[in-house]
């Protein structure tokens, strides 16, 4: 889960809440990010529900599902 919000992957969800994109093309000019990159990144922020892929047509439109992130983890065993 660290490894999908460091660095520029906040960025990118908030381009894609910005900009709307219809397509990972579009999103492709408006972030500057290879579409190669950004189809793995969105699939995995997909598993952990963070962006929805809408398949339309022979397009693939991100949504931004999680806008706010909350992140616990304990190392202490009951």
């Amino acid at each position: 889960m660290a490894q999908v919000l460091s660095s520029e992957n906040p960025e990118l969800l908030k381009i894609i809440n910005e900009h709307k994109p219809e397509s990972l093309k579009e999103l492709e000019l408006v972030s500057g990010r290879k579409r190669s990159n950004l189809s793995r990144t969105l699939k995995t922020m997909s598993r952990y529900g963070i962006v929805e892929l809408v398949k339309q047509e022979r397009r693939v439109k991100p949504l931004v599902k999680a806008t706010d992130f909350k992140v616990e983890f304990g190392l202490n065993t009951p």
